[in-house]
């Protein structure tokens, strides 16, 4: 894929509460990876063996609200990727990972627009899609259309790949969002006051999680002939699931 091949959107990206301390201010988020409180390290360390595993060919690799990229960049090195695409709402993220994957040894293309439009930018089928904490933030209708988007962007023996949050069987947001804070206490670290209040206004704005069943349910509702979890990390918090 050619930037030729890139539908450019001469649109106003939009935004609500739950994204605009992402958009606006990216060290947040940054903080949060460098001390690898939502298990970044672990789940994309899952990702890079789930690559070298099944994708024996060249591949395109579409990062869907990609960030900077930073685990990105570094979790495709030594893998047969030919090809990256990342979609991201915050353009400070996205100077970012313009810079992370400036020695890349693949053709790299970075888009300023929101994850969920991705089919109006990319045209071509991809083999692989990633996403990760982000689909969550969706009503359960629009996880369904997005996950359609998804298979129908797929080439022959792709790969849809989600990282997400997950309700215990039986719990419901509010006890989640406790759950959450419970995590939080125990395991995060590295933000101040400030930062942590905004954290926590972006959760109870957006948390919007399913049970691992349902995030299984959703894929095969969308069609895709094999729906899994592949990986649980180990605050219970987040899983890997894999579509194709």
């Amino acid at each position: 894929m050619s930037e030729t091949d890139i539908n450019n959107l001469d649109q106003k990206i939009l935004f609500d509460i739950s994204t605009e301390i992402f958009i606006k201010n990216w060290s947040i988020y940054r903080k949060i990876i460098e001390n690898d409180n939502m298990s970044h390290r672990s789940g994309y360390s899952k990702l890079k063996e789930i690559l070298l595993a099944e994708m024996d060919r060249p591949f395109s690799f579409l990062d869907l609200a990609c960030g900077d990229a930073y685990y990105s960049s570094r979790t495709l090195r030594d893998t047969k990727a030919r090809e990256y695409i990342g979609i991201d709402v915050s353009e400070q993220a996205l100077s970012f990972a313009k810079e992370e994957l400036s020695s890349a040894g693949f053709e790299t293309i970075l888009v300023n627009a929101d994850f969920f439009d991705f089919d109006r930018i990319v045209r071509q089928p991809v083999d692989v899609i990633w996403v990760g904490f982000s689909v969550h933030h969706l009503d359960i209708a629009d996880k369904l259309e997005f996950m359609k988007k998804a298979r129908n962007s797929l080439s022959a023996k792709g790969l849809f790949l989600l990282y997400e949050p997950v309700l215990i069987e039986g719990e419901n947001r509010e006890e989640f969002l406790k759950r959450f804070r419970e995590t939080y206490d125990r395991h995060w670290r590295g933000l101040n006051e400030e930062e942590e209040e905004s954290l926590f206004e972006h959760v109870r704005e957006s948390e919007k999680p399913e049970t691992t069943e349902d995030w299984i349910k959703l894929g095969k509702n969308a069609v895709f002939t094999k729906a899994e979890k592949v990986y649980s990390e180990n605050t219970g918090l987040y899983e890997i699931f894999k579509y194709g």
